[in-house]
């Protein structure tokens, strides 16, 4: 068994990962995901378990939020290996995110709070919180769509217009 003291970084290492530009899903990185997610179910904050791929409140469970989190998982287990430690060791493997809607100051702002729970109870997390700024303050992937499938319909329609022409 290894040193506990080695196990602090893992949560940060975890957010950031799930926060970084290389977290994409369709037309959004996950700070957008999050962030617009929030402000359309009027959520301040957003729980995410990784080892349970459960996200609280129920209302911001979206496929999105859960693209990575089996890459977290994959993170945690070898982090775990590298420092002398089973998987089983962890107990809890959280990130939670408050998202301040009710502030226009910070309209695109996403602060992470991750943290681990160990067998014993004891919980690392960093010495200060992640805070990350959602790359498209407007996301709407709503809009997206529907300006993808208005892109489409007008493909179908110059092609039909050039076989009749």
């Amino acid at each position: 068994m290894g040193k506990t003291r080695n196990l602090n970084g893992i949560p940060g290492n975890l957010a950031l990962s799930y926060l970084s530009t290389l977290g994409y899903y369709d037309g959004g990185y996950m700070a957008d995901w999050l962030n617009y997610i929030a402000r359309d179910k009027n959520v301040k904050e957003i729980e995410i378990d990784i080892l349970n791929s459960g996200i609280e409140p129920v209302e911001t469970d979206i496929r999105p939020l859960k693209a990575d989190l089996k890459k977290l998982r994959g993170i945690l287990e070898k982090e775990l290996s590298n420092n002398g430690f089973e998987m089983d060791f962890i107990k809890k493997a959280v990130m939670k995110f408050e998202i301040p809607i009710d502030n226009p100051r910070f309209k695109n702002t996403v602060y992470c709070y991750p943290f681990i729970e160990d067998e014993n109870g004891k919980i690392y997390k960093p010495k200060k919180r992640i805070i990350e700024t959602a790359y498209e303050v407007d996301f709407n992937p709503i809009k997206k769509l529907r300006m993808k499938t208005e892109q489409t319909k007008k493909n179908w329609i110059d092609r039909i217009k050039e076989i009749w022409n």
